[in-house]
């Protein structure tokens, strides 16, 4: 057969085209990743705010899954209409870094205007300053395990302020979406500040941060940072005032209750144990592994206790006992709380060698340790009463 090619005609080619497999190489950014983020907002429902709608795509449930390829983005829409107030909640993430951002505007949308319009708004204002919001969390270093980046923002026209806080979870990131009594100290959008949440392996009705370290003690599975109490007669739930080391004890959540209107009663309430391991860190030394009811809690720079028959017990992480600190959270702004306590029957100061050095009171059910902690949701600026009777009036 004769082939045409050109420029030479009348010609057999000495070679015939063949079929080869190329394999093209190809990188995958390491960036590339999807990630779950789980939406915590039972305290934003609390003043009475709901989720109107989620933009560019709807989601019912409690997690939305984003990918950073390109940077993805959600926003959600938060309204109290009997008050005339919303505001719009971006979770994002950008070239794997996660942010989030508060976004409102400053009038009321009218009856031609709806809230698909503002939720397309603040999306559209989001997704622009995207790399800006994702380089801003950025900054504050990488969103650690116990590291949670906060943002809060004055809503115009209220008495409050939106207030969203983000952080690892597992291998994705929880979000938590708060609306509080502004205290009158603030009028438009406060920086990305960060917060931590000591938790020490046990679980907690929210983001906790502990003020006093004086001895480690291994609880569960892992270790629990706590303050010796044992001067003090401290119950779990106790708040009051901490400062220069010292807890003064003005009140407990659970007396409280009743004029706050949550059943005392309710099983949801009781508290939950946590194990304390025997002999724990004493298992290096010999005389406390002759005794299988005796637990040795390190001191920071003091002598260790050691705990006889050693029990502990902290407040149960679940929805009810959240709502109650955040029903209680005007109130006691700025108070610190025991989540924890640790009880026995017998406890002792030891030195290094195991020599006993001290006894505790008489045996009984004794509270030698405890955790003290300043819950998130109590945390913020004093209230300015002067200025909230003010917003009030306007309201």
């Amino acid at each position: 057969m004769w082939l045409w090619i050109p420029h030479i005609i009348g010609k057999t080619p000495e070679t015939y085209p063949e079929l080869k497999t190329f394999y093209l190489s190809h990188h995958q950014d390491a960036n590339e990743k999807c990630r779950q983020f789980i939406l915590d907002d039972k305290h934003a429902l609390h003043y009475g705010f709901r989720r109107c709608g989620t933009y560019p795509r709807e989601f019912s449930e409690d997690a939305v899954t984003l990918s950073s390829l390109t940077g993805d983005l959600t926003v959600v829409v938060y309204v109290n209409s009997d008050a005339g107030s919303y505001f719009a909640v971006g979770l994002g993430y950008h070239l794997g870094q996660a942010w989030v951002h508060v976004e409102y505007d400053r009038d009321f949308p009218t009856e031609e205007e709806n809230w698909t319009n503002f939720g397309w708004r603040a999306y559209r204002r989001m997704w622009e300053a995207r790399a800006n919001h994702a380089r801003v969390v950025a900054e504050h270093g990488e969103l650690l395990y116990s590291q949670y980046v906060l943002k809060h923002a004055h809503l115009p026209r209220s008495v409050w302020a939106a207030g969203v806080v983000c952080g690892r979870w597992e291998d994705n990131f929880k979000v938590m979406v708060d609306v509080v009594e502004c205290p009158g100290c603030c009028d438009g959008p406060h920086r990305t500040t960060t917060t931590t949440n000591d938790c020490f392996g046990l679980g907690m009705p929210g983001l906790m941060n502990t003020v006093s370290h004086t001895h480690v003690l291994s609880v569960n599975e892992g270790l629990a940072v706590l303050d010796n109490c044992s001067s003090q007669q401290i119950v779990l739930g106790d708040y009051g005032d901490y400062s220069s080391g010292e807890f003064a004890r003005t009140g407990n959540i659970f007396e409280d209750m009743q004029p706050t209107g949550f059943d005392r009663e309710d099983p949801t309430y009781l508290p939950t144990v946590f194990r304390v391991r025997c002999p724990g860190l004493g298992i290096s030394m010999d005389w406390m592994n002759k005794e299988d009811d005796l637990a040795l809690a390190r001191g920071f720079g003091r002598t260790n206790l050691a705990l006889r028959q050693p029990n502990g017990i902290s407040l149960p992480a679940n929805e009810h006992v959240s709502l109650l600190l955040k029903a209680l959270s005007t109130r006691l702004a700025g108070k610190h709380l025991v989540t924890a306590t640790v009880q026995c029957s017998d406890f002792y100061t030891v030195d290094k060698d195991g020599n006993r050095r001290g006894s505790g009171d008489e045996p009984g059910i004794l509270t030698p340790l405890c955790m003290i902690a300043s819950p998130q949701v109590w945390r913020g600026e004093h209230r300015c009463e002067q200025r909230m009777e003010r917003l009030r009036s306007i309201r």
